[in-house]
């Protein structure tokens, strides 16, 4: 019978369970083989429990092994790597490997693959690990934070003051969904060199949805853009012929993109019917990034004679503050995923050549997602866009304080700055 090794977690609650075993007039010896151990483990456990107390659960030993060959390099390595990611600069092991021979002359004249070795070793003990990107920007992550805030601190005051009606608080953003969505990994055996992934015959067509929320968690008609000429055979015929065509505001253009004429179109036949049924006389404001086409001359214009008050979110900040970047777009993914999932599982795995969805398919998931996205979610895209939008005199939701997590801004020079809470500092910067 194979030995069973367990890790710190599992060790100290075979503890806990134990003492309560005794507790309960078991025997030592009755205890631990109630519970599958030995007496000695018990014992064992019990002596080192102090020190297993303060190493992480996953650990399946409180030994640190064997003392690390770059123990007098890592201060300096470990420091700069950290310096280098508070600017958001990219680092890999490769790059640490080259600065460890920058200062390592005997470092550098050891082999590449224990050069790595030792680097990956030196990192997993300091608790580095390799993350995905998950916010781009071409400046410092603490600027874009700082400009973030100085937004907030002017925009802030305008939604949250008393009397502004939150249904027409708007914020819209396009977003891509794919007509194929193959997944990048696959379960393989281990071992093969190759793992081969088939793809659709067109597994780069898109579809550009324009997303719109309200801050009192009201969802606008989205809008589809399709690649096609925009008075043509799929425009004039296609698009009106399907079921999702009072759901969904469906166009074409050559690039499946968002234009001037577009942006038109959204404003007529999304934007005016919403503020006809709940502006109720109040002014809008919209908030949109720094896209060409939102802040066109057109766009503008038209924006104006609705009486709609155009705000911009600043360049690079839309990871933080933009709503429907921050709360919305994910979950609305997840959902379109989830029927192309759905979707790929009736298809025959057999044919010889895979086909993309259609756009009726494409239509028909967007409606439907869009559909069955809670209010809750476009509420706290607001409440909780990386900074905070809303004091919480604002707040009505229930558990909303449960949503937004508390940060300290005991270090901001500016006073206005420090009374906006729930900002995302350490995420931001990531």
């Amino acid at each position: 019978m194979a030995r069973k090794r367990y890790n710190i977690g599992q060790k100290l609650k075979l503890l806990d369970e134990f003492e309560t075993l005794r507790q309960q007039g078991y025997s030592r010896r009755k205890a631990a083989a109630s519970l599958g151990v030995q007496p000695i483990q018990i014992r064992k456990w019990t002596h080192n429990r102090p020190v297993m107390q303060q190493c992480p659960r996953k650990k399946k030993s409180i030994c640190k092994g064997r003392l690390s060959a770059l123990k007098h390099l890592e201060q300096p390595l470990i420091g700069w790597c950290l310096d280098q990611r508070a600017e958001g600069i990219p680092v890999t092991y490769a790059l640490l490997q080259i600065r460890a021979g920058q200062l390592d002359e005997e470092f550098r004249q050891r082999p590449e693959k224990s050069q790595y070795h030792m680097i990956r070793a030196l990192c997993r003990a300091n608790e580095i690990v390799l993350r995905c990107v998950t916010h781009q920007s071409q400046r410092r992550p603490q600027d874009v934070a700082d400009e973030a805030l100085e937004f907030l601190v002017v925009e802030r005051p305008i939604v949250g003051a008393p009397g502004v009606n939150l249904d027409v608080v708007l914020n819209m953003d396009q977003t891509p969904v794919f007509l194929s969505m193959q997944p990048k990994r696959t379960l393989n055996l281990r071992g093969e060199t190759t793992v081969n992934g088939r793809k659709t015959s067109n597994s780069t067509n898109r579809v550009t949805a324009s997303l719109a929320v309200s801050a009192s968690g009201l969802k606008l008609k989205p809008m589809l853009i399709f690649k096609g000429t925009p008075n043509g055979h799929i425009a004039r015929r296609e698009l009106p012929a399907l079921p999702q065509r009072n759901e969904l505001v469906m166009v074409c253009q050559e690039a499946a993109w968002q234009d001037d004429n577009n942006m038109a179109k959204w404003i007529d036949l999304c934007l005016v019917p919403y503020l006809q049924e709940y502006g109720q006389g109040a002014a809008a404001i919209l908030y949109l990034d720094a896209f060409t086409a939102h802040f066109s001359a057109s766009t503008k214009a038209k924006l104006e004679t609705q009486g709609v008050q155009l705000r911009a979110i600043p360049p690079g900040c839309t990871g933080l503050v933009q709503p429907i970047d921050v709360g919305v777009g994910k979950p609305f993914k997840d959902r379109v995923r989830q029927k192309w999932i759905e979707w790929m599982m009736r298809q025959d795995a057999e044919a010889p050549v895979m086909t993309n969805a259609s756009r009726a398919d494409c239509a028909a998931w967007v409606a439907e997602s869009w559909r069955n996205l809670p209010q809750s979610i476009l509420k706290n895209s607001w409440r909780k866009s990386g900074f905070s939008w809303f004091p919480a005199d604002v707040d009505d939701s229930e558990d909303a304080d449960a949503e937004i997590a508390d940060v300290d801004f005991a270090d901001a020079e500016d006073a206005e700055v420090a009374d906006v809470p729930d900002v995302a500092v350490a995420d931001a910067a990531e």
